[in-house]
């Protein structure tokens, strides 16, 4: 640990590819940022290029290059220079954008229940969706192009690791997707504000692939033929926001206590 000197100037070479990462210059490279984050990228068996750690964490500086990873220590202001975040945590790694998994190969055998996310653009809700999405035991995530995308730090940090372990699928059109998951004898549900089958009478029989949109749903309008499932209202209460209803419909398809 003590052979490479501290990093102290902001020219660094590797401070400055983190923060062309940070600036989204480089679509196949992912930034975990905290302890929580490397850790879960490293237990889904994910190879950062290199770690960078402030200069007062030593301790898990050792720890990491004992791991068998590349880590240099940084002066801390700096780090808090190139953070995402208003405050560096003090640790923070580069590693490889994972592949994309095509849709031909989604097999309902092993993925039997689904989340199908169009149009979301909140990358924070689509962390918190994968979250709750493998909290309620569902097997994968489908993405729908044109939405927020997985791997940007923001959906990472709220997937609380969940999109590094849930197989992801990135797709097409809100068609193209439904009509091959009709073929391969998925049924199809999405929420409705109104004159669905109530959640709690729904049969949630797999395979089945649950549908969420942005607020307005009209990403769901082409032509497809979704069971509806509606979460009924006390009170003055309109909806729920999207996070909230999906987490309670996942929870009830996924069928985990």
């Amino acid at each position: 640990m003590d052979a490479a000197p501290i990093i102290r100037s902001r020219t660094n070479a590797l401070l400055k590819r983190v923060g062309g990462v940070v600036a989204g210059k480089e679509r196949g490279t992912l930034l975990l940022e905290g302890d929580r984050l490397l850790d879960d990228a490293l237990g889904a068996g994910l190879v950062p290029e290199f770690v960078l750690v402030a200069e007062d964490r030593v301790e898990r500086a050792r720890e990491l290059e004992a791991g068998g990873l590349e880590v240099r220590l940084v002066e801390r202001g700096l780090l808090d220079k190139v953070s995402a975040l208003e405050t560096s945590p003090g640790v923070l790694a580069l590693a490889p954008r994972p592949e994309p998994r095509p849709l031909a190969e989604l097999e309902r055998e092993s993925t039997p229940r689904l989340l199908v996310i169009a149009g979301l653009a909140d990358p924070g809700n689509l962390g918190a969706l994968s979250r709750s999405a493998e909290g309620a035991g569902i097997a994968a995530l489908v993405l729908v192009s044109g939405g927020a995308r997985p791997f940007g730090p923001k959906a990472l940090r709220g997937s609380m690791g969940s999109l590094l372990r849930l197989p992801v699928f990135e797709a097409g059109s809100v068609r193209e997707v439904a009509t091959h998951l009709s073929g391969a004898g998925f049924r199809q549900v999405t929420a409705a504000t109104r004159g669905g089958t109530d959640w709690r009478a729904f049969d949630w029989s797999a395979p089945i692939a649950l549908w969420v949109s942005g607020e307005t749903g009209a990403e769901l309008d082409a032509g497809v033929d979704f069971e509806a499932v509606t979460i009924p209202m006390a009170g003055g209460v309109e909806s729920l926001n999207i996070t909230v209803a999906t987490s309670l419909l996942l929870f009830a398809a996924g069928g985990t206590p």
